[in-house]
């Protein structure tokens, strides 16, 4: 007793029971992994004894993907009369077999074989971790615990007053509920888009972050814990399937945020044969059971998947694409996250809370730099679409108002006048001999003479009038709550400021004069266009009476 006592204080100073440990305490561990075969418990404290055991040298021990199964051993001092209540929780979801073995004065005074191989309800304590509960005796106790899987053997232990655990494990379930909760919730604003804008990237953005929830529900042990407690096998594979998946739904929506099949479709198709290679790899991988392959594949695929992305950010903002500088953020964001995470989990730095949550964090400001993103791509698409219904409802020389607008804007002034009996008068013009402008000075000169008529006729109209071109040398105003009196007196002085304008050419300059067409709504109108052809006759009579005149129709 006294050589294994010795032993044990050789490899690391006794954990005092009555200390609340908050912190891991790898460092206070020895350990030693298996190389010729399984060791017995006996085999492993005869270990121990011998000084074959290595002192822990971090506070997470890490062991690395597919590492040979690890003996831990760490001694308690309860320097009380009394036995003291700890909590001892190992925060690794997905270790496949783990053995746990308390010893006081020589003689296993408990035992737990637990491990994701073994359905969720054979657990002592209902967590996603693995947890123990122990009355410390007074002096000194042992504790072995054995850990076997092929995936990262990272093993973070804590050995905690039961009121510490509690809180530490309520934090950590708030933080996450905090998580979920916000890309849950974008998932579902992003489905909504989706199913009313029948835009495909609002529905790859959604199966992004479900997919990115999927994973994370998994590796953190709530999916074993809440969805799948029986489902042993799925439990096995869960891990490498759905980070693969998550990376193949980031590239697909990045496909098309990025519109790589219009700007890069050689780089789209790379892209799509990077999935289809690992995704491959890993469906062979599952089909030979081979699980320490289909880790490193996933990782593999985590790793590169963060700098593809990174890179079509990159080309993406280069060929000016004005979205992708916040895809090129949000890519850095989650790179940095993903690749803290997977180097933490694989061995490569120092395994914390902040290291492994790494990639929550990087993907709560990836989501929310992409959510800006789509919204800036929603915003540029609405302001697209007005402009080019601006646009096909303008004149592009004069920039009046098109047939198409005249109509749709008279459309609901025409109805209210019908309705309320208001009196409304049309208005035609027509640019005199305009053809021998146009012989003569040439179309340039001819469509200087249509926009100095038009700036005339713009700056002249009242509010609530319609102004419009035609079509040709022809415009039109529509004039609201106006009689035919008041629309000549508005034809006349719009006549004269024409007659006095002077267009310049190579030689000097142009007068132009117009001719009007005045008529006003009577009962025998039931059209526009009969009010309009009213005033085209009108329009006709002024042309025939010597032009540059204006011609009201009787009322």
């Amino acid at each position: 007793m006294l050589a294994f006592l010795g032993s044990a204080l050789a490899a690391a100073a006794p954990l005092s029971a009555i200390l609340d440990h908050e912190s891991a305490i790898g460092r206070s561990t020895a350990f030693l992994k298996e190389q010729q075969g399984r060791l017995s418990l006996p085999d492993a404290i005869a270990a121990f004894q011998a000084g074959r055991f290595s002192p822990g040298n971090s506070p997470v021990l890490n062991f690395g993907i597919g590492s040979k199964p690890a003996w831990i051993h760490f001694a308690v001092d309860n320097p009380t009369a009394t036995p003291l209540q700890k909590v001892l929780s190992i925060e690794t979801s997905w270790l496949d077999r783990v053995e746990v073995y308390f010893q006081y004065r020589g003689r296993t005074v408990a035992a737990w074989r637990v491990g994701d191989t073994q359905p969720f309800a054979q657990r002592p304590v209902m967590s996603r971790y693995f947890v123990f509960d122990h009355a410390f005796e007074p002096g000194i106790s042992d504790v072995f615990i054995r850990v076997e899987t092929p995936d990262p053997m990272v093993v973070p232990l804590y050995l905690q007053n039961p009121e510490t655990s509690r809180l530490r494990q309520m934090q950590q379930e708030l933080s996450y509920g905090i998580v979920y909760g916000f890309l849950l919730a974008l998932m579902a604003y992003n489905a909504i888009l989706f199913a009313s804008l029948r835009s495909s990237r609002y529905l790859y953005y959604a199966l992004y972050l479900a997919m990115f929830v999927a994973m994370n529900v998994a590796y953190t042990g709530h999916g074993f814990a809440w969805f799948w407690p029986d489902s042993v096998r799925w439990q096995q594979w869960s891990n490498p399937v759905l980070m693969v998946l998550y990376g193949v739904s980031g590239l697909v929506f990045a496909i098309r945020f990025l519109d790589l099949q219009v700007y890069f479709p050689r780089v789209r198709k790379a892209v799509i044969g990077f999935c289809a290679a690992f995704g491959s790899l890993l469906t062979a991988a599952i089909l030979l059971g081979n699980q320490k392959v289909a880790l490193l594949v996933a990782f593999s695929f985590a790793f590169l998947f963060s700098v593809v992305m990174l890179l079509l950010g990159v080309i993406s903002v280069r060929a000016g694409q004005k979205p992708a500088k916040y895809f090129l953020i949000a890519a850095l964001s989650a790179m940095v996250g993903a690749l803290l995470t997977t180097l933490s989990v694989w061995g490569f730095i120092p395994h914390n809370s902040w290291t492994f949550r790494a990639v929550e964090i990087g993907m709560q400001l990836d989501a929310t730099l992409l959510a800006l993103a789509l919204a800036y791509q929603l915003r540029m698409g609405q302001e697209e679409r007005i402009r080019a219904e601006r646009l096909a409802q303008l004149d592009p020389l004069t920039g009046l108002n098109n047939r198409r607008a005249f109509y749709d804007k008279t459309s609901p002034l025409w109805g209210h006048a019908i309705r309320h009996g208001h009196p409304t008068s049309v208005m035609l013009l027509d640019i005199d001999l305009f053809k021998r402008i146009n012989d003569t000075h040439g179309h340039a000169h001819g469509d200087e003479v249509l926009k100095a008529t038009a700036a005339i006729l713009r700056q002249s109209i009242r509010l609530g009038d319609v102004l419009a071109r035609w079509g040709g040398e022809e415009f039109i105003v529509f004039l609201p709550e106006t009689g035919q009196a008041e629309a000549a007196m508005l034809a006349e002085r719009l006549r004269a400021a024409i007659a006095g304008m002077r267009v310049p050419h190579e030689t000097g300059a142009s007068a132009v004069t117009a001719s009007f067409g005045i008529a006003q709504k009577k009962p025998a109108h039931h059209t526009l266009d009969d009010l309009i052809a009213a005033a085209d006759e009108c329009l006709y009579q002024s042309k025939q009476q010597g032009r540059n005149r204006v011609t009201a129709a009787l009322v």
